[in-house]
């Protein structure tokens, strides 16, 4: 069984390089922020993309920290993402699951001029993950939240770079 895919299906290649696009593997420098914005954690991460499930999907593993930093296994985080396109609603579904936390996050995702933004609400507030600064060998990342539906909080950044080539 194969999951993972060299490149897009035709029908929908276009939709799917707004993800496809980070095809491959990155390093990245994560930021964890506290309340007044100050980073409270660095930690360096990896990030690996693909193309899966015949070119239907995007699909990518985050590891913090990276693979080569030695740390308490279970101090480690290895999460993995499932991007799929619908085009019904011409809109990303998203979905993270944590190894760490166990946790699974449902978010959808759009494209807001160059930025590639997920949002999901909660209960208690809204929280958006923001892709942005996209170039083809770097990248911005930040996890924002807000609780009152104006004003928002970052809570986490990521500088990304790229250390393979694009897989297609």
């Amino acid at each position: 069984m194969t999951i993972l895919s060299n490149a897009p299906v035709d029908r929908y290649a276009a939709e799917l390089q707004t993800f496809g696009h980070f095809a491959g593997a990155w390093r990245t420098h994560i930021r964890y922020l506290g309340p007044d914005g100050s980073p409270v954690r660095e930690v360096i991460g990896d990030w690996e993309f693909s193309y899966a499930l015949d070119g239907r999907a995007v699909v990518d593993t985050w590891r913090v920290p990276a693979r080569d930093i030695a740390c308490v296994d279970a101090e480690r985080e290895v999460g993995l993402c499932v991007r799929i396109w619908d085009p019904r609603l011409q809109l990303w579904r998203f979905t993270f699951h944590s190894t760490a936390t166990t946790t699974v996050i449902h978010m959808y995702a759009h494209r807001i001029g160059p930025d590639i933004v997920l949002e999901r609400a909660e209960a208690d507030r809204i929280e958006r993950w923001v892709f942005s600064d996209i170039q083809a060998d770097t990248f911005a990342w930040r996890n924002e939240i807000s609780r009152d539906g104006g004003s928002w909080q970052t809570v986490q950044t990521v500088d990304a770079r790229r250390t393979t080539p694009p897989t297609t």
